[in-house]
């Protein structure tokens, strides 16, 4: 139980990402029940994939990558079927380790969840749980603690059935040191340019070859279709802004809600365990007591050496180390005899032996944090920030639908739309699409309809679309502009200057590979001359050497120095190397290779979980839904 945060660290920091973000994940909030019902997308073993469920991972992709990419985030990158598919497989994988989990009867009780949940940075103040903080957090998200606790459940019993696996492979550490030297090796490389740059004189286009060109790259020499739009746009944020809260508003809430604002009385204690199992004899746990007796007769003489005696005598591997030091908690965190006795203690106190189902434990109180209701003042802004978005979604939930219905009944004009809803018409000048989709904060739906053949021709209202998260868009095309080819006496000069340097370049790599071929057989007559050669690391790229051309110096066989390769240059030239030396790098400290083995173990202990829920998958009938699959793609 002491140490269970540090068994599952890594799992910790996926949840810690996790309350960051809006919480829809894979199918564990619902703790592995099953769907029934004819709208699923698939069926594993029994065990339905409903299509609200397939929805709700749709939107927390749409909104991770969102939050990812920014204004780079395309949502109609979630329309392709291939994405669409795998998102689909992912939960399929889920409900595969959910069965296994369930038949293999894996369980969290409740204080090891809430263990878990207390030792999450963000829930703690000062280093220690605080339940304001985590009811807080929870509701900036729009989450109960219910249901966020009910995922974190999910969550750590699938990783009792994983971490097994995952954790059951490992790295040779000889391996690794091989592998770490040869990142560190240094190869001594002089390098000769074959320059395009002289050849180009030699280079004859003509007007042909530039007409040709311009013919068969017509798309090259466009000016895009551009449009004018005017557009308006209903945001629950801008609303949020608009909002007014009184004084008695604010009390009101404080008043209906103090117990959120209040945080329990914590204490802090420091402990010694002596171990007993559950199935121990009796003479075992009268001897385990008799040793925790002897441990606190010398905790009560000498009440300052506690740390010491824990670090000696205790067997809780998740504190021992630490003096001890169990840190912060509020009542409902311990098993019920050991908060007990805390909270019946006072600072200073060292009481016990105490039992428990872990055995028994030397208790030293070592501090009290007491309960504290925040005031009105402290917690005021905070609540009239609530209450201005809770006013502005109510404002929004009854606009939007006014917002839907003003912009389609009166399609010619967003004037009357505009005024009903107390809205600024905005307009533009001639945009590009990709400008228009930044304007629409990157949603390609609102290009795709402002470019349709009935915004163009008909200059009618697009539909409103939300483009974001409680923000919709409507927009009409004020006057278009298509794409239209340029003259090619305007882009002649640029086609013969292109041409010219391919050409160049063609002769360069030409050139360059017979000198190369004629320096691989040792002849030194090639007119080819290097510069001062210079020393290249792997692990230390250099801006001299593309990551190409590194990959090819470091393949060059090192039993036959000198060694030549070479290969084309992204400005045309054409560059030979030459490998004189091959230094091995350094042996790697030990710390390193042990964090290199154990990453690269973590890697194919990954590799391995993959492989099971392979296994897992072949030995359980799993049905997909195609149609309706399909069905929800297209609209």
């Amino acid at each position: 139980m002491f140490d269970l945060l540090h068994r599952h660290k890594n799992l910790a920091q996926i949840i810690m990402g996790l309350v960051t973000l809006p919480f829809v994940f894979f199918g564990t909030y619902q703790y592995f029940t099953s769907h029934s019902g004819s709208d699923s997308v698939a069926d594993v073993g029994g065990n339905k994939i409903a299509q609200t469920d397939f929805d709700d991972a749709l939107r927390g992709q749409e909104q991770r990558l969102r939050q990812a990419l920014g204004g780079k985030f395309d949502p109609a990158m979630l329309d392709n079927p291939a994405v669409r598919y795998d998102l689909l497989n992912q939960l399929i994988d889920q409900r595969l380790l959910e069965n296994q989990a369930r038949s293999e009867h894996f369980s969290i009780s409740d204080v090891e969840l809430r263990r878990f949940i207390g030792g999450l940075a963000p829930f703690q103040v000062d280093g220690r749980f605080s339940a304001t903080r985590y009811a807080e957090v929870l509701a900036g998200q729009g989450m109960s603690p219910l249901g966020f606790e009910q995922r974190v459940r999910g969550e750590l019993v699938l990783n009792q059935l994983q971490q097994p696996v995952v954790g059951a492979s490992f790295a040779a550490k000889s391996t690794v040191a091989h592998y770490l030297a040869l990142l560190d090796q240094t190869r001594t490389v002089a390098t000769a340019t074959i320059a395009a740059a002289p050849l180009a004189a030699a280079i004859k286009v003509s007007d042909a070859d530039v007409k040709a060109y311009y013919d068969s790259h017509r798309n090259l020499f466009e000016t895009p279709e551009q449009a004018k739009i005017e557009y308006l746009i209903l945001s629950q944020s801008d609303l949020a802004a608009q909002m007014t809260v009184t004084p008695d508003e604010v009390k009101q809430v404080y008043e209906t809600n103090k117990r959120q604002y209040t945080t329990q009385e914590e204490r802090q204690a420091s402990h010694i365990l002596i171990a007993v199992k559950p199935d121990a004899s009796a003479a075992d746990k009268a001897a385990a007591k008799q040793k925790a007796e002897e441990i606190l007769a010398k905790a009560r003489a000498h009440p300052d050496d506690f740390a010491a005696l824990a670090k000696e005598y205790s067997q809780d591997p998740g504190s021992a180390a630490q003096g001890g030091e169990l840190g912060s908690f509020a009542r409902g965190s311990m098993v019920k005899p050991f908060e007990d006795a805390v909270f019946g203690a006072k600072v200073g106190d060292i009481v016990g032996p105490v039992e428990t189902n872990f055995g028994y434990h030397v208790i030293k109180v070592t501090g009290i944090t007491p309960a504290h209701v925040q005031s009105l003042d402290e917690v005021k802004a905070r609540i009239e920030a609530d209450l201005r978005k809770q006013k502005a979604a109510d404002k929004f939930a009854s606009l939007a639908e006014q917002f839907q219905n003003a912009v389609y009944e009166q399609a010619d004009s967003l004037t009357g739309p505009a005024k009903a809803l107390g809205l600024e018409v905005k307009t533009t000048g001639l945009m590009t699409r990709a400008q228009i989709q930044a304007l629409a904060l990157g949603n390609a739906k609102f290009v795709k309809a402002i470019f349709s053949p009935d915004s163009i021709q008909a200059k009618r209202n697009t539909e409103a679309i939300e483009v974001s998260p409680n923000t919709l868009m409507s927009g009409r095309v004020v006057e278009y502009k298509p794409a239209a080819p340029k003259p090619l006496a305007g882009v002649q000069d640029d086609i013969r200057k292109r041409l010219t340097q391919e050409r160049a370049a063609a002769e360069a790599k030409k050139d360059g590979e017979a000198k190369l071929a004629l320096l691989a057989k040792g002849d030194a007559a090639t007119g080819v001359t290097f510069g001062k050669a210079v020393g290249l690391t792997r692990s230390k790229p250099s801006a001299d050497f593309a990551p190409d051309a590194v990959t090819m110096i470091f393949e060059a066989d090192r039993a036959r120095l000198p060694a030549y390769v070479g290969s084309p240059r992204a400005d045309g030239d054409f560059a030979i190397y030459r490998i004189d030396k091959v230094t091995d790098g350094p042996a790697p400290p030990p710390a390193t290779v042990t964090e290199a083995a154990t990453s690269v173990g973590a890697e194919a202990g990954q590799e391995l979980m993959r492989a099971y829920v392979e296994s897992l998958r072949a030995a359980t009938k799993v049905t997909i839904n195609q149609a309706m699959l399909e069905k929800k793609a297209q609209e």
